[in-house]
């Protein structure tokens, strides 16, 4: 296969100028074979794209600094936050990007010259993270630590990402049992509807619709009665997800995980109940707001969960605990996958579903299968 090589100068932007072939484009971004930097790609658009982004790094440096071999990679990770704070990426990412950061990788490689770091080096920490946290920590981890090192190849400050060298994470251990399944979810429910800290906290109905719906919790949170709830129509729209980012506080993200998180389902009929129920009795806007009646955080109502089942069978149980329930029911009741995948607002599983407008009201064959409400049983005394 051929491959193209461009070398390309740094020029400063010149009020007014523009370069006719490419109008649309800053002087210094033009790949004007004046030296100072080259790249390489299987394209000529994929090597100008190589060389502007490139560019584009180097004619930043007077005001971010320049990334050299022997620059502490934590200065490089809050050059690269910075980018990411600056992009249209969506707000939670920002977060979770940054939180990534300080919890799991600031500690191991933050005091480190860029050029110590070694592929050996990524993957001992990236290892050392799912070993000790969980494959989604290390998969994060991952994520935040290859783009510092992509930003890092930009500068010329080494020749290749060694985070993209780093061995697979494995594949993801399943338990062998789910928490909350056909056999314990009227013991969990149980739990709940006997606690009088999940009384004092809104947790019985919460956690009797999840194990209806089936959603996230923060697309619960960000239920309100004008736009997400249909009685008349006996459908639930999710459109948003509570989120918390500093300096603005909570707020509803007006959209979901991912495209296939839009969607408006059809629950089974014991579910609206609860919500009619809910809506009659309610002053706030919120389907399930906090104790004062504005919008509830999903980190502390996951805490108040925790709180409910400390020193139960069931203790370490998770909000998404339901959803993995809700998806068994349906699996169990012969629903395809592209069914559940509906319901549940996971990805598509196929392209011919890119638009989710296009599918309507999604996972009708999953009310019926939910239509037995699972009854909450008492726990037996320890005594």
């Amino acid at each position: 296969m051929a491959s193209y090589q461009l070398t390309g100068r740094v020029k400063a932007p010149t009020q007014g100028a523009v370069d006719e072939e490419h109008p649309d484009q800053p002087e210094w971004l033009q790949a004007d074979g004046g030296g100072g930097a080259e790249r390489v790609g299987e394209s000529r658009k994929k090597a100008e794209y190589n060389l502007l982004q490139a560019l584009r790094d180097r004619a930043r440096r007077s005001s971010d600094g320049e990334i050299k071999p022997e620059t502490k990679v934590s200065a490089a990770a809050e050059m690269w936050l910075r980018s990411v704070d600056e992009s249209d990426k969506a707000p939670r990412t920002k977060r979770e990007y940054r939180d990534t950061w300080d919890r799991y990788l600031a500690s191991p490689v933050g005091s480190l010259r860029v050029r110590d770091v070694r592929v050996s080096t990524a993957n001992r920490v990236i290892t050392d993270i799912r070993d000790r946290v969980g494959r989604g920590a290390a998969s994060h981890a991952k994520v935040v630590l290859s783009g510092i090192f992509s930003l890092v190849v930009r500068h010329d400050a080494m020749e290749k990402n060694p985070v993209r060298e780093i061995e697979s994470l494995g594949k993801k251990k399943r338990r062998k049992e789910r928490t909350v399944n056909g056999r314990t979810i009227s013991d969990v429910l149980g739990v709940f509807h006997t606690s009088p800290v999940a009384e004092r906290w809104d947790l019985v109905d919460m956690v009797d619709v999840l194990s209806g719906l089936g959603c996230r919790i923060g697309e619960l949170l960000a239920l309100d009665w004008e736009t997400s709830v249909d009685f008349d129509a006996g459908t639930v729209r999710f459109h948003g997800t509570v989120i918390r980012v500093t300096g603005r506080g909570l707020f509803v993200q007006d959209h979901t995980k991912s495209v296939a998180g839009m969607r408006t389902v059809r629950p089974p009929a014991w579910v609206m109940d609860i919500l009619k129920r809910r809506h009659a009795e309610s002053d706030s806007p919120w389907a399930f707001p906090s104790s004062t009646g504005t919008l509830r955080d999903a980190d502390n109502t996951r805490a108040r969960v925790r709180q409910v089942v400390a020193g139960t069978p069931f203790e370490g149980l998770h909000p998404h605990d339901f959803r993995h329930y809700v998806a068994g029911v349906l699996d169990d009741a012969g629903l395809t996958a592209r069914e559940i995948a509906d319901y549940l607002g996971h990805e598509r599983i196929s392209t011919t579903q890119e638009d989710y407008m296009e599918r309507g009201v999604v996972g009708e064959g999953a009310g019926p299968a939910l239509a037995e409400r699972p009854q909450a049983t008492k726990p037996k005394d320890k005594g």
